[in-house]
């Protein structure tokens, strides 16, 4: 039901209202529709904006380090090994092998085989060979013309390079005292060189030089050395003949005489051979003392045969 008291009242209250005119109500419209358009320009150009920034920052540096925490800070998890069954991880490969020295042997053209060198029966009965060793690569070094004592051994052109392989040997008699390698006696100790190009023509001619150079001179030792007494030793080098063998050969006497100030005293001596077929060359010593039976000229042509066999280009 309508409440006529509520109806009076609301009538009083209107009545007493003051409404402004026509036109003035039209300016408070009209104010209040600019403004309404205004707001929303300004919300759609903020929203513009933001879309614009959100755009454009993937693609800008950052210049400050981000903060991390949490999960985002720790480290990513190791990986785990897959189970056998399900993959297989890749082997290593193998470390790269080291090259060994490589080592002449018979199929080698460097190889000098121990035919090569004189037998026993080639020097006379009885006799063995012994320490008979071969080595390769080396510097010729001391050979049985390295005759260092002598001041004027220095002017002598040696050859400076390396033997491709060199073998060596003793012949002597066999020991007095079983067991006593140093009873034995030795007769002849024979070097064999395999040098490349022209070193073994090089050796022969350094040996001539080094002779022609030192003749004669004199080395000193303490013979003993509780009293100190110098012994000098003289030595005397003798060229007596050459080219009776191979492509080139020497036979040098080499004659020693100690010294002590008060009487001398006759050393011995030996006798060398120098022998060149092609790239090889020997030197053989035969000990002052040893077997006769053979003279030098006829064991140098007995050497050079063996050696022509060998020879890069053989006899």
């Amino acid at each position: 039901m309508r409440d006529p008291d509520l109806t009076q009242r609301l009538a009083a209250e209107l009545g007493r209202v003051e409404w402004p005119e026509g036109e003035a109500l039209r300016r408070i419209a009209r104010r209040r529709s600019r403004r309404s358009a205004l707001a929303a320009s300004l919300s759609v150009l903020l929203l513009l904006s933001g879309v614009w920034v959100a755009s454009m920052r993937p693609f800008q540096a950052r210049t400050e380090p981000a903060d991390l925490f949490g999960a985002a800070a720790a480290p990513p998890p190791a990986a785990t090994q897959a189970p056998a069954s399900t993959a297989t991880a890749a082997p290593e490969p193998p470390p790269a092998p080291t090259l060994a020295p490589k080592t002449v042997g018979p199929h080698d053209p460097a190889w000098i085989p121990p035919e090569a060198l004189l037998s026993p029966e080639d020097i006379g009965p009885g006799l063995i060979a012994s320490r008979s060793t071969a080595d390769q690569k080396q510097p010729v070094g001391n050979w049985a013309f390295t005759l260092t004592p002598c001041p004027t051994y220095p002017k002598v052109r040696t050859y400076k390079g390396v033997y491709e392989f060199r073998r060596q040997q003793t012949v002597e008699y066999p020991p007095t005292i079983e067991g006593r390698p140093e009873t034995a006696t030795a007769v002849l100790h024979q070097t064999v060189m395999r040098l490349p190009g022209t070193g073994a023509r090089q050796l022969v001619d350094e040996a001539v030089e080094a002779v022609e150079a030192c003749p004669k001179y004199v080395s000193s030792v303490n013979a003993d050395t509780a009293k100190r007494t110098k012994v000098s030793t003289s030595h005397v080098w003798v060229l007596v003949d050459r080219g009776f063998a191979g492509d080139d050969s020497l036979l040098y006497q080499h004659l020693m005489t100690a010294v002590t100030g008060d009487q001398d005293a006759d050393l011995g001596g030996s006798t060398v051979l120098v022998v060149r077929v092609g790239d090889l060359v020997t030197t053989v010593e035969l000990v002052s003392g040893s077997a006769k039976a053979i003279s030098p000229e006829k064991l140098g042509a007995r050497t050079a045969a063996w050696l022509c066999a060998a020879a890069t280009t053989p006899c």
